[in-house]
């Protein structure tokens, strides 16, 4: 699910929204008290980005932009000792993308049968690589932007969740060989109708008159080793999309993209790396003429690391790469990009919380869209982004 072409505004309304949801997560927060075996969980953001170059992930970033909006809430309903009920509301609004209007990240049963064997259905998170199925959860983590070359903020929405199933499980291997951590599943996703994957097909002349969807089965397969708080491991995403377009139709084969990563954490250190592979092709057949088939061909990692400096101060930095081997000109912007970034983030108490962070950006293969930068791309772009944010 990984190819990618508005401007910020009406980040009012989102913020309303996310402002009345957070009202609604104090109020179910009062009722989980009196409900030892329901938890509400939430959070709300806001957050300025201003920058030079272009215009980046739909905001009007340029002159300042407040249209990146968050909030999200939580109910997990635990029903017996192994069987669990969730449902987590969302809203984004970032820029052009997302709207004022919660959506559902995800909303499972999950049945924990024993420690190595659990099942969960409905619409359920994909684990895939460090940050897939935690990257809707701002509070987790550092930063405020996740590396764009494999967490896309403008497509997550397609790429968190799919329905179906998912197996999982965690197998101890013995006292000096760590444990194993395996996640298989197969189910069904849709494109989300208003992130940048609409916005890229649209600026292919590609529209379709129902979200185009596709099949996702896959695994992940992560190795606690016996070296304590180092963590490696893998993950298979497989996909397809087809749909009906307004003069044709969409079709793509199953694309396999895997990727290959590394974490440690111990005591107040923090680090990553991960690398990722995307081969894919696309046919489109327009009415009247002979069907049209591309290849896209990519390539992306990242090194990052944080250290807590105090229990409420974190600092860390991560320098991101994505490339197109299949352009064929490695020298034009077009096809890479680089972004090399610091962050830092203030817990201010418990629920109230702050993060600045800046981010050198070369090249515009990712995150930049024709509809939000009317005149030609240049190659360089630098960022502010600064973001305050409460979590219940």
């Amino acid at each position: 699910m990984d190819c990618r072409g508005l401007r910020s505004g009406g980040w009012r309304g989102g913020l309303v929204v996310a402002v009345a949801m957070a009202g609604t997560m104090t109020a179910a927060l009062g009722q989980s008290l009196r409900d030892g075996n329901l938890q509400v969980h939430g959070f709300a953001t806001q957050s300025l980005v201003y920058g030079s170059g272009n215009n980046y992930l739909g905001m009007d970033t340029t002159s300042g932009s407040l249209g990146w909006t968050e909030a999200a809430v939580n109910v997990n309903d635990q029903l017996t000792d192994k069987l669990r009920v969730g449902v987590q509301l969302h809203l984004t609004r970032l820029g052009a993308f997302g709207g004022n209007v919660p959506t559902v990240d995800w909303a499972l049963v999950d049945y924990s049968a024993k420690p190595w064997l659990g099942i969960r259905a409905g619409k359920v998170k994909i684990k895939w690589g460090l940050f897939n199925d935690t990257q809707d959860a701002d509070p987790g983590y550092l930063w405020s932007l996740l590396p764009e070359s494999v967490y896309g903020i403008d497509v997550r929405a397609t790429n968190l969740s799919q329905y179906g199933a998912e197996l999982y499980g965690k197998i101890r291997a013995g006292e000096h060989l760590g444990s194993l951590e395996y996640s298989a599943y197969y189910g069904y996703y849709y494109y989300a109708s208003n992130d940048g994957y609409g916005a890229s097909f649209a600026q292919q002349g590609i529209t379709f008159t129902h979200p185009g969807f596709g099949k996702t089965p896959g695994f992940d397969l992560r190795w606690s080793t016996p070296v304590k708080g180092l963590t490696v491991g893998g993950s298979l995403m497989m996909y397809n999309a087809s749909g009906t377009l307004t003069n044709g139709t969409y079709h793509q084969p199953l694309a396999f993209w895997p990727t290959y990563y590394a974490q440690y954490k111990r005591k107040k250190l923090y680090a990553a790396w991960q690398y990722v592979r995307l081969v894919q092709y696309q046919t489109v057949s327009i009415d009247g003429s002979a069907p049209a088939t591309s290849g896209l061909d990519t390539r992306a990692w990242f090194a990052m690391g944080g250290y807590h400096v105090t229990d409420k101060l974190q600092l860390g930095t991560y320098y991101t790469r994505y490339t197109v081997p299949s352009a064929g000109d490695n020298s034009n912007s077009a096809n890479f990009f680089k972004d090399a970034v610091i962050s830092g983030r203030y817990d201010i108490n418990a629920h109230l919380y702050t993060k600045v962070e800046g981010h050198l950006i070369h090249g515009n293969a990712l995150g930049f869209y024709a509809l939000d930068n009317s005149n030609a791309l240049v190659p360089t772009t630098n960022l502010v982004v600064a973001k305050v944010g409460v979590t219940f």
